[in-house]
């Protein structure tokens, strides 16, 4: 009966140890693809937010709308690591959002009655953007 009862603690105690190493591997793993995506999101914005400021102080500057400077290309990129990143569909709409307020301020740029609005557009979406990567980071899972 002895080596009946430690036999049964043995294996209760094995499955225990293995039912909490799989638990701790799997917090570990949704704590790396939240850092990995709220990464890739900072990265993001950043870039977005470059851009428009750089158009912004253009505007403040008084630079004609053909002495822009052209878009970093390096846009494409950052925009394809984020939208390949595990658990950016969560963030699809803020993300596009973002990238189309850019655009918006673009194109806007040199005309009066749109460049309020593209601006406030702009401002919106990068507020709105950062909330929901809060989110994510706050809930700490995706």
């Amino acid at each position: 009966m002895q080596s009946v009862l430690t036999l049964l603690g043995a294996v209760l105690g094995g499955t225990l140890v293995l039912l909490g190493d799989f638990i701790r591997r799997r917090v570990e793993r949704r704590k790396e693809e939240v850092n990995r995506l709220v990464e890739v999101s900072v990265r993001l914005s950043s870039m977005y937010n470059r851009l428009c400021g750089q158009i912004l102080d253009a505007s403040i500057a008084g630079v004609e709308v053909s002495d822009l400077t052209a878009a970093d290309p390096l846009r494409y990129e950052v925009t394809t690591q984020f939208f390949m990143t595990p658990g950016s569909e969560q963030l699809r709409s803020q993300a596009s959002r973002l990238m189309d307020a850019y655009y918006r301020l673009r194109d806007s740029y040199g005309q009066d009655s749109a460049w309020g609005a593209a601006h406030d557009e702009y401002g919106s979406a990068v507020r709105e953007f950062e909330a929901a990567v809060r989110v994510i980071l706050h809930r700490n899972r995706i």
